[in-house]
């Protein structure tokens, strides 16, 4: 049916929530190329009216459904309505028309954002004054004008048009354009196409709309929510909502963390999007809600059916609701939270504080989950804040530590098939303080949780040890190490003076050294065994849950570190280097087991990346550069040797039985290794074609090897050295 604009809006006209923002105002080239175009052929029209008495300029099809007999719903033609309203609020501002001639003006109406919606109601009950300034600059001076619509892209696209619209109006000198345009004069038509036989699906809109710009996700989802909201109480709360308080605080949000960009709108469409998804995602697990195919919900677009199972309930429509609403609420009056909740490194520790260990140093992890990919161990604790904020109970910051205690000692346990679960314990946990409601995470950690929570309520005073010892990068929480017991904060102090989790990697040498000045501390694994590496994560592995054996952490780890803190403790005026020394001084006058070589030669663990050790009866055979023996392994007396050599004559293989020290003296060359009964070395001719070799005769006729070609050291008749065996070697070396 042809019709004249203002015949169209005799009627109400609802942009639905399903179109996209206006966007003819936009200012990229292509967008003001189709604005000018558009505006340029209008105001010709009128000019040409005006001139020779042109009556009317047909504007194409405009397709929609009449929502009921009073209101249309446009799904095709929203720019050019839109920007035929701006021109017509325009010239009855600029040429005072009254309210009954511009009445018709009220029936426009704009759901695609909240924002526009009260945009234009502010805009129909303005009376601009024009007085020295453009209209986009006398609207944005309004008291009712929002500072957030300076980010709010169809509001913005509006004003551009007006302010063009104003130019071509002042170009013109027009000063009774109303008469030409208004009324029954109005020249503008459609041919209005009426579908409400057929129906809004999505499938037509996109269609019908397929000279404009399709749905982006959010738009799509924004749409098709409502759907599964029967009660409509809940659907005007969701479509308030999103069009005002909570796309309201992720703009702003964006804009704070990005600043203002071209994209800022799809930008907070998308943040929003992903703690939406979030939400729902966390709610799919508990629910145990999955696709055919077994999968929980992903997002809007690769799980978009699961949706309406997951909140067909108004119990999780209201939790979702609510959630959302927190969020805004806290972010409005507590924008500390975050800061004031978790903090990155050792030094900004307090005790009402949870340390955070993940490497983007973000301690708010609601921009992390509205930008970023996040972790299972981040959506946990998110998870717990989001449930805080629903219910803001006491001790939150001893609460927060404790299922950051969990979900990163976790990680075996946090398994699709046990993460509901692990979602629904946190959150009762965080919302009635009880322990008992854990099962899912790992037990062991459950059990510490549980005993330090004991611990501490008859031990008040030894929290804030407690919490810094936890906060320790070498333990992230796992602190079973240390006994709960009376000499706990005493020793939790020392603990972090002496093994700073710094010096641990600075110092590792001397720390592992230190260790050793109280013993054996090593742990087993299949024969390997393990004495620290210079990596932060082996070093946290082996002080809280080694993978090799958990029961010699236990039995003689945590012994000989007992007994390193509580002799410190007991003299606190000795330095760590000092005892080490005085350790050394003691092999004197005795046995030189191994723990003496690796006091003595550093080099033992250098290229030992993991920390593990081959062993044959008294004395390390093989250091590791990896954990298994098809990886660079070295016998570490030899590589001793060859690592202190400066001649250039000295070499050594890299694997196994092929790990033979190599002497070359001109053409003469020497192999030397270890003996089977780790007596002393075995020198043995290495030429190829030459029986005789020179220098291995000249070591035996100074007696310096024996006839076998054996380098014998004293030993005990346990089979440790009297002498130390690489000074022996090294002298024996020096002759040649």
């Amino acid at each position: 049916m042809r019709t004249s604009y203002i015949d169209v809006l005799a009627n109400r006209v609802q942009i639905p929530i399903i179109q996209r923002d206006y966007a003819q105002g936009r200012t990229d080239g292509k967008t003001n190329k189709i604005r000018k175009d558009f505006l340029d052929a209008i105001f010709e029209f009128i000019r040409q009216r005006l001139s020779n008495s042109t009556k009317e300029l047909e504007l194409d099809f405009i397709y929609g459904l009449n929502k009921d007999s009073n209101t249309f719903v446009p799904i095709d033609g929203q720019q050019r309505l839109t920007t035929l309203w701006l021109l017509y609020w325009f010239v009855a501002q600029k040429e005072k028309i009254g309210q009954t001639d511009k009445v018709f003006l009220k029936n426009f109406i704009y759901e695609t954002r909240h924002s526009t919606t009260v945009f234009l109601d502010k805009l129909i009950s303005f009376d601009a004054k024009f007085s020295n300034q453009s209209i986009k600059r006398e609207i944005k001076n309004q008291s009712w004008y929002f500072e957030t619509w300076d980010f709010d892209p169809g509001i913005q696209a509006m004003l551009v048009v007006l302010n063009d619209i104003e130019l071509r109006y002042a170009e013109a000198s027009y000063k009774t354009l109303w008469n030409i345009i208004g009324d029954k004069n109005c020249p503008f038509f459609f041919y209005k196409l009426d579908m409400e036989k057929v129906g809004l699906t999505d499938d037509l809109y996109i269609k019908m709309n397929s000279r404009g710009k399709g749905l982006t996700e959010f738009e799509y989802f924004k749409a098709s929510f409502t759907e599964f909201l029967k009660d409509e109480s809940r659907s005007v709360r969701f479509n308030n909502s999103i069009d005002g308080i909570w796309t309201d605080t992720i703009w702003q949000i964006v804009f704070e963390k990005k600043g203002t960009s071209d994209d800022i709108a799809l930008e907070t469409d998308q943040a929003f999007l992903n703690i939406f998804n979030f939400i729902t995602n966390v709610l799919s697990f508990i629910k145990n809600v999955k696709t055919d195919k077994g999968v929980y919900y992903l997002n809007t677009e690769d799980t978009p059916e699961l949706l309406a199972v997951i909140y067909k309930n108004q119990s999780e429509q209201d939790f979702l609701f609510e959630a959302l609403d927190s969020i805004c609420e806290i972010y409005k009056s507590d924008e500390s939270f975050w800061n004031n909740t978790f903090y990155y490194g050792k030094l900004n520790f307090e005790a009402d504080k949870t340390r955070l260990f993940f490497n983007h140093n973000e301690a708010n992890l609601l921009n992390r989950c509205l930008f970023n990919a996040i972790t299972l161990q981040e959506r946990m604790l998110l998870w717990a804040c989001i449930v805080n904020f629903m219910n803001r109970g006491d001790g939150f910051e001893n609460k927060i530590r404790v299922v950051r205690n969990l979900a990163i000692n976790s990680d075996s346990e946090l398994r699709e098939n046990t993460l509901g679960n692990s979602y629904q314990e946190v959150g009762d946990f965080i919302t009635n303080n009880d322990l008992s409601v854990f099962e899912s995470f790992k037990t062991d950690q459950i059990n510490e949780e549980i005993a330090k929570h004991n611990f501490i309520k008859n031990e008040t005073q030894q929290l804030m040890a407690l919490n810094k010892l936890e906060d320790s990068e070498i333990f992230r929480g796992t602190i079973s190490i240390l006994p709960l017991d009376e000499h706990f904060q005493s020793r939790a102090l020392k603990f972090l003076e002496l093994f700073d989790e710094d010096e641990m990697i600075s110092s590792f040498d001397e720390k592992c050294n230190l260790l050793l000045c109280f013993g054996d501390y090593s742990q087993e694994k299949s024969g390997l065994y393990n004495l620290l590496a210079k990596n932060k994560t082996e070093i946290r592995e082996f002080f809280t849950t080694p993978g090799y054996n958990k029961t010699e952490l236990n039995t003689k780890t945590k012994y000989t570190l007992l007994a390193c803190i509580d002799y410190f403790r007991a003299n606190p005026k000795i330095l760590p280097a000092d005892k080490i020394k005085l350790t050394l001084s003691e092999y004197d006058n005795k046995v030189k087991d191994w723990i003496y070589y690796f006091l003595s030669y550093p080099s033992f663990r250098w290229y030992c990346h993991f920390g593990y050790f081959g062993w044959n009866n008294n004395y390390p055979s093989w250091k590791m550069a990896k954990k298994q023996f098809n990886g660079y392994h070295w016998n570490p007396f030899l590589h001793e040797v060859l690592l202190s050599d400066s001649t250039g004559k000295v070499s050594l293989g890299n694997y196994g039985i092929y790990d033979n020290l190599t002497i070359s003296k001109s053409r003469t060359k020497i192999e030397v290794s270890i003996l089977e009964d780790e007596s002393g070395f075995q020198f043995e001719n290495g030429n190829v074609t030459l029986k005789d070799n020179q220098v291995i005769d000249f070591l035996k006729n100074e007696k310096l090897i024996n006839s076998e070609g054996r380098l014998i050291i004293d030993q005990d008749d346990n089979g440790l050295d009297l002498e130390d065996r690489i000074v022996r070697l090294k002298a024996v070396l020096s002759t040649i």
